[in-house]
């Protein structure tokens, strides 16, 4: 009766086992990660493989049959690294380590795994086996590699855009210490300003004077000049010029009348529209009184 009794006892711990096993594997086969476990003989037959190593494109009978031994469907390139790795985690005696690696499919695609090993050893420390999971990260890397090409392309605008405000920077200093000043103007009635150097303060204005609106060139441009220069500037952009010359006077916002030179630059479109002025203007008061 007690046999009985015991034997009964076994072979309910035994279902009990065969369940929480069957619950366990439908868990993992319907999961993204796949389980293996392989001995330490060369190209790692294995003695287990869940069945949803179907996501690879191979039956987990191909595994255990023997007809596909796993390192025989690691990327060319990459069992050294795997090998040696493996290797190496061995004789350090670690226990787990991770490493990421290629592997064909059984179609021949090439798909990125991330795989955690686990390092089993017998009593005497002796490595028996391998256990693997396994995970496709194939879109995670793709991901990875589009994010760093993002960055990097980020970083390369950024240098770019630092090294073209410091080479405008240096031209501004340039500008700014110089006699000349420089105006970009649209190609509007009277001139309004989009850019105008620092030292515009020159003859009184401030760039903000300008670029705001508040003042028009046209409107400092004397009187008895402005229909000569608008003449002049119409006809060269009727005959498709490109840039022409021209002295006139210009009123200081203190109402000084100064001599001015000004070399302009026609600038248009793809259509031959023009859009822009850009204008080079210096003060050639003192040459022009001179007898």
């Amino acid at each position: 009766m007690g046999f009985n009794h015991l034997a009964e006892s076994d072979e309910q711990v035994l279902e009990r086992a065969l369940e929480k096993q069957k619950i366990l594997e439908t868990v993992i086969n319907n999961s993204p990660v796949m389980v293996f476990l392989w001995t330490t003989e060369e190209d790692w037959p294995a003695e287990y493989v869940s069945e949803n190593v179907s996501l690879l494109g191979y039956s987990a009978e191909d595994f255990l049959t023997g007809r596909i031994n796993y390192a025989g469907i690691v990327h060319s390139e990459d069992i050294d690294r795997v090998r040696t790795e493996l290797t190496r985690c061995c004789q350090l005696g670690k226990d787990d380590f991770v490493q990421r690696y290629r592997v064909l499919t059984g179609e021949g695609e090439v798909r990125w795994v991330e795989e955690k090993t686990f390092i089993q050893r017998d009593e005497m420390g002796s490595v028996t086996h391998f256990q693997g999971i396994v995970r496709d990260v194939t879109s995670e890397i793709r991901n990875e590699r589009a994010l760093r090409d993002a960055l990097e392309s980020q970083k390369a605008l950024m240098e770019k855009q630092k090294a073209l405000l410091e080479r405008q920077k240096a031209l501004e200093t340039v500008i700014n210490n110089s006699p000349m000043v420089v105006f970009l103007w649209k190609a509007e009635k009277y001139w309004p300003t989009l850019y105008v150097s620092e030292n515009v303060r020159q003859f009184g204005y401030t760039p903000e004077d300008f670029i705001s609106g508040r003042v028009l060139y046209g409107k400092i441009v004397h009187p008895e000049d402005l229909l000569l220069v608008e003449l002049e500037l119409e006809e060269n952009c009727e005959e498709g010029g490109k840039e022409f010359s021209r002295e006139y006077r210009i009123l200081t916002k203190s109402g000084e009348v100064r001599w001015v030179e000004e070399k302009t630059f026609i600038q248009r479109n793809e259509d031959g529209e023009v859009t822009h002025f850009q204008g080079i203007i210096q003060d050639i008061t003192e040459r022009v009184k001179k007898p």
